[in-house]
């Protein structure tokens, strides 16, 4: 039994022995703590921000529905009344526009409702009368699905002057049986063909716009081969569809207008007549032959049409004011306010206007399914073009945002080269008059 206990004493020192008198551990025999990864912050979303919508609307029994032509002499017969409906059914409404408020303020002009009240009345009653309507009680969500008649009790009349607000606006008639004809919508084909017609109406068309305007209406621009003959009804409608459009709109049924008259055009600066043309631009009547230019393009554009950048020193466009003048009332007429209102009122359509309203049977406008060699003819390109205007896709859709400011400063350069060579001409001719003769 000693022996075990002399070899337990022995392992009990070398364990004691083995054990430092400093009680701090080593550096070398210190644990490492873990190593925590880094935490991936993720980017904070920034928060989705929110407008309030306008939505203006119209009660569908109301309106007339639009036939299908029948003849290529009246392409635009008159409205039929909707069929009887069912027992305890309604007709419902029409949404025509929607638009969140910040984007319509710019073409408001302000705070004010006053340039709703004007877009309903030549979306819905261009030349005739009613007013818009908004709900005094209830919520936007629960009239969304109901209809005025339900509680006609809660809606008032929209005065001018009044605040415009994110909210529901309803156009009535102030004949309750009135039968309204909706402003149809003007599409541009993207893609046409050239047939042989006659060039002088173009040219003639051309012609008195220069004399008339003497340069751009916008710019005042007099270089002529930076101007572009424009029409601001379409020549596609036709001269039935330029008719239909100024007995709707002006109010003068025994004034016939056909397409070329130079009634529904102006001369515009290349990259302005082209916006014009596409809607990208349209003209608010402030007055007597005065109206301010309304940008609807996705961008801000500067004076000549070209894009406004951050901190360049240029004119914007929007808002830019102009007074139309003409030498002559009588022999050279400037278009009446009804042809702008027109051109307007599609810009509008084009932006804010609603896959329902886009979708009514018969609402688009009937264009003639090409391109005339007279418009090749007005815009100066036929056979020695800078720019392909055979290819509509160039115009309807610039290949690029300063497409048409490049194409004003081709022609700018063209017109150029020709006044040095018809110098360089001239000179040559007066040096060969001035040798003596041998």
């Amino acid at each position: 039994m000693p022996a075990p206990q002399r070899r337990s004493a022995r392992l009990q020192k070398k364990r004691t022995s083995n054990i430092s008198k400093d009680p701090t551990p080593s550096p070398t025999t210190q644990p490492h703590p873990p190593q925590l990864k880094p935490k991936r912050t993720k980017p904070r979303k920034a928060p989705v921000q929110w407008f309030p919508k306008l939505y203006l609307r119209i009660d569908r029994k109301f309106l007339g529905l639009l036939p299908t032509a029948t003849s290529p002499n009246q392409p635009y017969p008159a409205p039929l009344a909707s069929p009887p409906l069912a027992p305890g059914t309604t007709p419902g409404t029409l949404t025509v526009l929607i638009a969140e408020l910040p984007n319509l303020r710019p073409f408001a002009g302000g705070d004010t409702v006053d340039w709703l009240i004007k877009v309903a009345q030549l979306i819905f009653e261009p030349l005739g009368t009613g007013s818009l309507y908004t709900f005094s009680s209830g919520s936007l969500a629960w009239w969304m699905d109901q209809e005025m008649d339900s509680r006609l009790y809660e809606w008032r009349t929209v005065l001018d002057g009044e605040e415009l607000r994110g909210t529901i606006y309803e156009f009535r008639p102030d004949d309750e049986e009135a039968l309204l004809t909706l402003t149809r919508m003007s599409i541009r084909p993207v893609r046409s063909v050239t047939t042989k017609t006659s060039v002088p109406r173009a040219a003639t068309f051309r012609e008195a716009l220069l004399r008339r305007d003497r340069g751009c209406v916008v710019t005042g621009h007099p270089m002529e081969d930076l101007l572009y003959a424009t029409h601001l009804i379409p020549r596609r409608l036709g001269d039935h569809g330029v008719q239909y459009v100024m007995d709707h709109f002006v109010g003068s049924p025994d004034n016939v207008v056909d397409s070329y008259d130079p009634s529904i055009g102006v001369s515009l600066f290349i990259p302005l007549g082209i916006l014009t043309d596409t809607y990208k631009i349209g003209y608010w009547n402030i007055g007597p032959d005065q109206y301010v230019i309304h940008n609807f393009a996705d961008m801000p554009l500067n004076l000549n049409g070209g894009q406004l950048h951050p901190n360049e020193q240029a004119l914007p466009l929007h808002g830019h004011q102009f007074t139309l003048t003409t030498p002559n009332p009588t022999t050279h007429p400037l278009p009446p306010e009804g042809v702008f209102n027109w051109h307007y009122t599609q810009c509008v359509l084009r932006k804010f206007s609603t896959p329902a309203y886009q979708a009514l049977a018969n609402i688009h406008y009937l264009s003639l399914p090409f391109r005339t060699r007279e418009e090749e003819e007005e815009e100066g390109e036929v056979g020695e073009s800078d720019v392909d205007f055979d290819d509509e896709r160039n115009i309807a859709n610039p290949p690029y945002p300063s497409y048409p400011w490049d194409l004003a400063r081709s022609r700018a350069r063209r017109h150029l080269e020709e006044e040095e060579r018809e110098r360089a001409i001239a000179s040559w001719n007066s040096d060969v008059s001035a040798s003596p003769s041998s």
